[in-house]
């Protein structure tokens, strides 16, 4: 890759024209080609230019940072995922310094993960995760959530056992069963994609018009979908399925 201080510098200089980060990652594209910063880390410098930062050199570092499918490397990855399924192999290089190659081998080679409907999951199941994928599917009316640490504690629980409300128990590593993974977030992407908020309530009101714009057949395709999903899921007695090719 070029030269990252030069382009730290041309960040910083975009910046100083009055230049959004948007704009200044354009220009980057078109002055280094292949070569420029990815998005992510143009934003991050804009941002720490923006904050008052003048110095266009890395932070001091104890030591020199650990290369290739190390032991740590592989830990540090997995870490990672387990915090955030939705991080892109970019993100990773970003956050610890490794290339693009290592981080897609550690993914694939070492951690056994692929990509379903945008989310780092297990490349093979194990028999009883398969068991749970098949077990869920139910023809009443009943709650549908993921396993997020919110939906999961204790008051949330005790509020539906009390209303008696019943819940679709979520199997794990299964964003290919999730509405919300394969119907609304590529939606909404579709709609942000590339642009950056200032505030919260600017993110806020410009997902409540996104949200806004899905229509009563939108959720009827998404619950059709929904259900073709649960069949196809079926028919591979649990494993996983792509898209909307399976459909």
């Amino acid at each position: 890759m070029a030269d990252l201080r030069e382009q730290r510098v041309c960040i910083k200089f975009c910046f100083k024209l009055g230049k959004t980060a948007a704009e200044t990652h354009q220009m980057l594209k078109q002055a280094f080609c292949e070569n420029s910063l990815g998005q992510t880390q143009t934003y991050n410098w804009y941002k720490r230019f923006k904050n008052g930062r003048t110095l266009t050199d890395d932070n001091d570092r104890s030591g020199r940072p650990s290369m290739g499918k190390t032991t740590e490397n592989v830990a540090k990855v997995r870490d990672l995922i387990l915090q955030d399924r939705r991080l892109t192999i970019q993100d990773l290089c970003n956050t610890l310094g490794l290339s693009y190659g290592t981080c897609q081998r550690i993914l694939s080679e070492e951690l056994n993960m692929r990509r379903i409907a945008a989310k780092f999951v297990p490349r093979l199941l194990q028999n009883e995760q398969k068991q749970h994928r098949l077990e869920w599917r139910t023809n009443d009316w009943v709650l549908h959530h993921d396993n997020a640490r919110p939906h999961t504690a204790y008051i949330v629980q005790e509020f539906l056992a009390k209303n008696k409300m019943a819940v679709v128990p979520y199997p794990p590593y299964s964003p290919d069963l999730a509405p919300f993974d394969f119907f609304l977030f590529p939606k909404m992407k579709i709609k942000l994609k590339g642009r950056r908020f200032d505030t919260v309530e600017e993110i806020q009101a410009e997902t409540q018009m996104v949200l806004n714009t899905l229509t009563k057949k939108d959720f009827q395709d998404a619950f059709e979908k929904w259900q073709k999903r649960w069949d196809q899921c079926m028919r591979s007695q649990g494993d996983y399925f792509e898209g909307d090719g399976a459909e």
